[in-house]
C-alpha cells in the first residue's frame, strides 16, 4: 500500500492536481460568500451602502495580505499556507451563518477575505516553481482558467442550496464541507512530504528591496499595473455602455456570457502562445488588440460588431493574466524567491484594480461613458511600453 501511495504522490501531476483543487475551492468560495449578500441584506434589512461596505472589506484583504502571504509561504510552505486559507475562509462562512447582527458581519467578511486573499500570489508562485520555462505559459493559462470552474460550480450550488435550507444553514454547510476537504488535502500533502516529493533547491538570500528594484520586476509590474487598470473594470462599465447604445436590458446577460466565454478562451490560449512566441511579444500584441477593440466597442452602434468585440475583449482582458504571471516568473528565475516576487506584484495589481473603478467612474460622470473606455484603451497602449523595455532588457541579459 505504501509503495502505491509513493508511486502516485511522487509526480508533479499530483502537485498540480492538488493546487488546482485548492484554486477551484478558493475562487468558488470567494465568489460564493459575496453571493450570500443579497440574501443577508433581505433578512437583515441592509441597504446597498452597507452591502457595498461588506464587499469592500472582503476585497481589501487581497491588498493587505499580498506581501504577508509571500512571507508566510516562505516560512511554512506554499501548500500548507493555502490549506490554512481553507480553514480561515471556512471559519468566515461558519460565523456568517450564525451572525446575529450586521456588525458581526464586519469580522466574518474580513476573515473570509483573509482566507481567500492569500491564494493567488502563492498559487502563481508554485506554478512558476513547478513548471519548466518551456511549459510555463500553458501551465499558467490552465491554472488561471480552472478557477472559473469553482466560480461557476460552487456559486451555482450555493444559490441552489439556499432556496431549500436558507442562507444561514447553507453558510454553515459550506463551511463544514470546506473543513472536511481541507483535512483531506492536508493529509495528502503530509503524505507527499513523508515520501520525499520534491526538495527545494538552494537559493541565494535576497531582500525584498532587491527584488522590487530589479529592472525586470519593475518593467513587469508597471506593465501589469496598466494592464489591470485597463481591463479590470471593463466588465463593470460594459452594461452602462450597452444601455447607452440602446441595447435592451434583457440582452445584458447574453453579452455577459459572451464576455465570460472570451475570458475562458483567453486564459487557456494566450498562455500557450507564450510558449511559442514569448511572453513580452504576446503581451504587447494582446494589449494593442485590446485597445483597438475597446475603441471599436465604445464607438460602435452595430449589434453584431458589439457582440464580436465583447467576446474578443473577454479574451484579452483576462487572457493577459497568465502572460503577466510568466513575466513575473522570469523576473524571479535568477534568485528563486517566487513567493515574495509574486506577492509584491499582486500588491501593485490589487492597487490598480482598486483605483480603476473610482477613476474611470469619475471620468464617465464628468466626460461621458465613452471617455472612460477611451481611458481604458490608452492604459492598454501604455502597458506595452514597459513590456517592450522588459523584452529589450531580457535580450541584452541573454547576450551578456
Amino acid at each position: 500500500m505504501k509503495f502505491l501511495i509513493k508511486s502516485v504522490l511522487q509526480t508533479h501531476s499530483t502537485q498540480f492536481i492538488l493546487l488546482n483543487i485548492l484554486h477551484i475551492l478558493n475562487d468558488g468560495y470567494g465568489a460564493s460568500i459575496l453571493l450570500l449578500l443579497p440574501f443577508i441584506a433581505k433578512d437583515m434589512y441592509l441597504n446597498l451602502t452597507q452591502v457595498g461596505f461588506l464587499g469592500t472589506l472582503f476585497n481589501s484583504m487581497s491588498i493587505l495580505l499580498a506581501l504577508p502571504a509571500g512571507y508566510i509561504a516562505m516560512k511554512i510552505g506554499g501548500i500548507k499556507t493555502l490549506i490554512l486559507g481553507i480553514f480561515v475562509y471556512a471559519l468566515g462562512f461558519l460565523i456568517t451563518g450564525i451572525a446575529p447582527s450586521y456588525w458581526l458581519l464586519f469580522f466574518t467578511f474580513l476573515i473570509g477575505g483573509m482566507g481567500v486573499g492569500v491564494f493567488h500570489p502563492i498559487g502563481f508562485a508554485l506554478i512558476a516553481k513547478w513548471s519548466t520555462k518551456e511549459t510555463r505559459g500553458r501551465q499558467m493559462g490552465n491554472f488561471t482558467a480552472v478557477g472559473d470552474v469553482g466560480k461557476i460550480g460552487i456559486s451555482a450550488a450555493l444559490t441552489f442550496t439556499i432556496v431549500y435550507i436558507s442562507w444561514r444553514y447553507t453558510a454553515i454547510l459550506f463551511a463544514t464541507i470546506a473543513i472536511l476537504i481541507g483535512i483531506v488535502i492536508y493529509y495528502i500533502s503530509i503524505a507527499k512530504a513523508e515520501y520525499g516529493q520534491t526538495k527545494q533547491k538552494n537559493i541565494v538570500k535576497i531582500s525584498l528591496k532587491e527584488i522590487i528594484t530589479h529592472k525586470k520586476f519593475l518593467f513587469t509590474t508597471t506593465a501589469a499595473f496598466f494592464d489591470t487598470f485597463a481591463s479590470s473594470s471593463l466588465f463593470i462599465f460594459l452594461p452602462f455602455l450597452l444601455l447607452k447604445r440602446g441595447i435592451t436590458p434583457a440582452l445584458l446577460g447574453s453579452f455577459a456570457a459572451a464576455f465570460f466565454i472570451g475570458n475562458f478562451v483567453g486564459k487557456t490560449s494566450l498562455g500557450r502562445f507564450v510558449d511559442r512566441f514569448g511572453n513580452a511579444t504576446v503581451f504587447m500584441t494582446a494589449e494593442l488588440l485590446m485597445a483597438i477593440f475597446i475603441l471599436l466597442l465604445a464607438n460602435s452602434s452595430n449589434l453584431l460588431l458589439i457582440v464580436v468585440c465583447s467576446i474578443i475583449l473577454g479574451i484579452f482582458t483576462k487572457g493577459t493574466s497568465p502572460v503577466i504571471q510568466t513575466m513575473v516568473s522570469d523576473s524571479a528565475d535568477h534568485h528563486g524567491y517566487f513567493e515574495k516576487t509574486f506577492a509584491a506584484n499582486a500588491l501593485v495589481t490589487s492597487i490598480a484594480a482598486t483605483l480603476a473603478p473610482v477613476i474611470l467612474g469619475f471620468i464617465a460622470d464628468k466626460l461621458g461613458i465613452i471617455s472612460a473606455f477611451t481611458a481604458m484603451a490608452f492604459a492598454a497602449i501604455v502597458a506595452t511600453l514597459p513590456a517592450f523595455a522588459f523584452h529589450k532588457y531580457r535580450t541584452i541579459e541573454k547576450k551578456s
